[in-house]
């Protein structure tokens, strides 16, 4: 009997022993905090919601140091109403009439509508905007990326073209017949 009590002895130790060893493997979860349950922006722009209004991705390419720069990214309008979006940043004061249910992609804008017309921080920083849907206001801080991406480089601001003026027509002599 006594063999049989040491027996029964080193099993339940040992079940003991390989239970904690596996509690102490798996059970990390138990005190950290799992990240596929943290909510993030996956991208380079930032992610915020401000009233209906879902900004996704929003950023500014440029080359940074008082250049100018161009705004990107995607506002959804979750209501079924209009919703007028201010966006100050950069000294540009930009606004867009987002219909009810509809988006506004920038990326896609023309880029006189999407023109931040000076970006005084340089590039990897964040530069400061006032966001309005009508009746919230938040401050962001826009990520500023530039060319050295690929993505973006095609995104970079380029002068306006300026209406040339076309040379004034010389004057010919005609030979007296």
């Amino acid at each position: 009997m006594i063999f049989t009590s040491r027996n029964r002895a080193r099993n339940a130790a040992a079940a003991g022993v390989i239970a904690l060893s596996l509690l102490g493997a798996t059970g990390c979860s138990a005190v950290n905090d799992q990240a596929t349950t943290m909510e993030y922006s996956p991208s380079d722009g930032i992610v915020q919601d401000l009233g209906d209004l879902q900004l996704r991705n929003i950023l500014v390419v440029s080359e940074g140091d008082g250049e100018p720069g161009r705004l990107m990214g995607t506002v959804i309008n979750d209501s079924a109403d209009p919703i007028n979006f201010e966006l100050s940043v950069g000294g540009s004061n930009l606004s867009w009439n987002i219909p009810g249910g509809g988006k506004v992609v920038y990326d896609d804008a023309p880029q006189a509508e999407v023109l931040v017309e000076a970006v005084n921080v340089l590039p990897g920083t964040g530069i400061r905007a006032e966001a309005k849907d009508g009746s919230e206001t938040a401050t962001l801080n826009l990520p500023v990326v530039d060319g050295q991406v690929s993505y973006y480089e095609d995104y970079l601001p380029t002068p306006e073209p300026t209406p040339s003026e076309e040379p004034a027509a010389e004057a010919t002599e005609t030979p007296a017949p």
